[in-house]
């Protein structure tokens, strides 16, 4: 997870100088929330303080007639984040991670943007240096931190920004360590974004140059990728500390401009893990298969890909947790969109209703359906 976050802390850094910068300063009041209703006594109001780096990116199409503007503008950047509980179970917590702020109403000084992050969360006082034992939620110092909701800007005459923010943040180790249920916060948010200041030699319109894609906006990829995970079993009575699980993926992807695609794959897991699950319940489903429908979006940046995926279980067992299920993953590809066929490789999150499963690395190929006349 951190050698991740060191790569990603880097491409962002890189992102972000030489151009427009925007440093954002925001109070917050947070509000945790267990992932496990029957410790609702855990929950708590705190308050804290983020600290974010950023500039804005616009990318050009090779068309004109493109129609999709807000899908071509997003922020991207840094940001420090820390928080404090009164009665936090975990003690007080800080978080590192990178952005993207995507665009999702514009008019005018307003704004409605949608807020991704990925990144990670450290404790003071995690499990393992606490005699509490009602703490089965965070039980290593550092975990991954993954956060989503929306922020309203309101740009003012001197180009600075007041900004009003509702996310929620999901703090968990993905069951690398035990004690492991996670902590969700609800956070809101007022900040004030510094009028921009500009470094190096681009262009303080666009933030960097236009892109000439050299190939058509619309089309469809095919797509295959297998993705082996490590696996910390929830089953008491396990033998073993981890276990893998193998996935295989096959579907297709249309790509309704150069940066943007949405699609739908199929899924079909064998988790090693549930075979004492499956014996000590007596499932009559004798295999942990699981297979399962996914609708996928992804958000391309240069060669990186955000992808977020929503897939329901079409073969499972008695024992499933949930009938759906989600994954968050982030994704580089080898050789640019022009070519018919490319790799890519990467590592995700599943997970169940924000409770992580495990987590996966995937190795995969694209192929494109169309090719240009």
């Amino acid at each position: 997870m951190r050698p991740l976050l060191s790569i990603l802390i880097f491409l962002t850094l890189f992102g972000v100088a030489r151009c427009q910068l925007r440093v954002t300063v925001a109070p917050l009041l947070s509000y945790t929330i267990p992932n496990s209703s029957e410790w609702s006594y855990i929950s708590d109001i705190g308050g804290g303080l983020t600290l974010s780096i950023h500039r804005p990116i616009r990318w050009y199409a090779s068309t004109a007639s493109d129609s999709l503007t807000l899908l071509r503008k997003f922020d991207m950047g840094l940001q420090f984040g820390a928080s404090f509980s009164p009665h936090a179970i975990a003690g007080q917590r800080f978080s590192l991670a990178p952005f993207i702020n995507q665009p999702l109403f514009e008019k005018g000084r307003h704004s409605l943007m949608l807020v991704m992050q990925f990144g990670l969360s450290a404790y003071t006082r995690p499990f393992r240096l606490t005699a509490d034992t009602a703490n089965v939620f965070i039980g290593s110092y550092v975990n991954c931190h993954i956060e989503t909701g929306a922020i309203y800007r309101f740009t003012l005459a001197d180009s600075s920004a007041l900004s009003f923010s509702t996310t929620l943040a999901h703090s968990s180790n993905g069951y690398l360590l035990r004690p492991n249920k996670g902590l969700n916060y609800l956070h809101f948010s007022i900040g004030y974004t510094l009028p921009p200041q500009f470094t190096g030699h681009r262009s303080p319109v666009t933030g960097h140059r236009s892109q000439v894609t050299g190939h058509r906006s619309r089309y469809f990829d095919l797509f295959a990728s297998y993705a082996p995970g490590i696996v910390m079993p929830r089953f008491t009575g396990a033998a073993q500390k981890y276990y893998y699980a193998h996935t295989a993926r096959l579907g297709t992807l249309y790509r309704f401009s150069p940066k943007r695609a949405a699609g739908f794959d199929l899924e079909l897991t064998y988790n090693y893990s549930h075979d004492e699950l499956i014996a000590y319940h007596h499932d009559p489903y004798p295999l942990p298969f699981y297979g399962a429908i996914a609708g996928a979006y992804e958000a391309t940046y240069h060669r990186l890909s955000l992808h977020l995926a929503l897939a329901a279980y079409v073969l499972h067992g008695a024992v499933a947790y949930t009938p759906v299920y989600e994954r968050v993953g982030l994704f580089y590809n080898i050789g640019n969109q022009g070519k018919r066929l490319r790799q890519f490789v990467g590592v995700s999150l599943k997970s169940h209703m924000a409770h992580i499963d495990f987590i996966e690395w995937h190795y995969g190929i694209f192929f494109r359906v169309n090719r240009d006349p």
